[in-house]
């Protein structure tokens, strides 16, 4: 059975294209040197271009290891065939990964660590509003956690449940 996974990436590894220059930050400002601006050569957040420059590094990281962009999704990514098959999910910094084999899992990341700053967050256990349990019986999805905060939101946390919403 397969396993999903789940790393974080430094969304700052994105590099710039263009000329972008910035004012020192207050507290880093030099002495002497107070009218000089920065020129970044990597992104930060906030900064316009930070998404764009992040998704084409990350692409292009990909489709070196061997990976392939979906026809269908373009941020979801895959490599080899039947059980070898690795499929990896990107959310902005996040990726989301799967495989037939627990080794080609660990040799993905690795090839990621040697790449870029990453935090291997083990198991998927909660992902976009999803909670994920994962057994040897199979992987159950679930929003319980976002329907109470709804409920929550609303002021129904304490009503009586119904099988229907309307009398019979």
């Amino acid at each position: 059975m397969s396993t999903i996974w789940t790393s974080s990436l430094l969304f700052l590894n994105g590099e710039l294209l263009e000329d972008v220059y910035i004012e020192q930050p207050s507290g880093f400002v030099l002495k002497g040197q107070e009218t000089k601006v920065l020129h970044l050569i990597k992104a930060l957040y906030g900064l316009r271009q930070a998404p764009r420059a992040w998704y084409s590094k990350l692409d292009e990281s990909l489709m070196k290891l061997g990976f392939r962009r979906s026809t269908s999704e373009h941020v979801v990514y895959l490599r080899g065939v039947g059980a070898c098959r690795l499929i990896v999910g990107v959310y902005v910094d996040d990726l989301v990964i799967t495989g037939g084999d627990p080794r080609d899992i660990s040799t993905f990341k690795e090839e990621m660590k040697a790449t870029f700053k990453m935090s291997d967050l083990g198991l998927l256990r909660y992902y976009l509003g999803l909670e994920v349990t994962q057994m040897g019986s199979g992987i159950t999805v679930c929003q319980s956690a976002y329907v109470v905060k709804i409920l929550e939101g609303v002021g129904l946390t304490g009503c009586n449940p119904s099988h229907t919403p309307m009398e019979s």
